[in-house]
């Protein structure tokens, strides 16, 4: 049987703190990408260099990988 669930996409711990910062503030569209104005540089720098990924995971979901993630 096939999963039909769309995979969710890799992150660091330290990158998921300033999506989920991001996504809980509700102060923005997701879409607008301005985690560093949250103080989280590292998530904006994610951000910045992984636009695809961003996006794909803001749809499908991010998933906190131990091992640190698409950094």
């Amino acid at each position: 049987m096939q999963d039909d669930k769309p995979a969710q996409i890799s992150i660091s711990a330290l990158v998921w703190q300033g999506v989920d910062a991001l996504r809980l503030s509700g102060l923005t569209n997701m879409l607008d990408r301005p985690a560093g104005d949250l103080g989280y540089p590292d998530s904006a720098r994610w951000i910045e260099e992984h636009p695809k990924e961003y996006a794909e995971g803001v749809f499908r979901g991010f998933i906190v990988d131990p091992q640190g993630g698409k950094s």
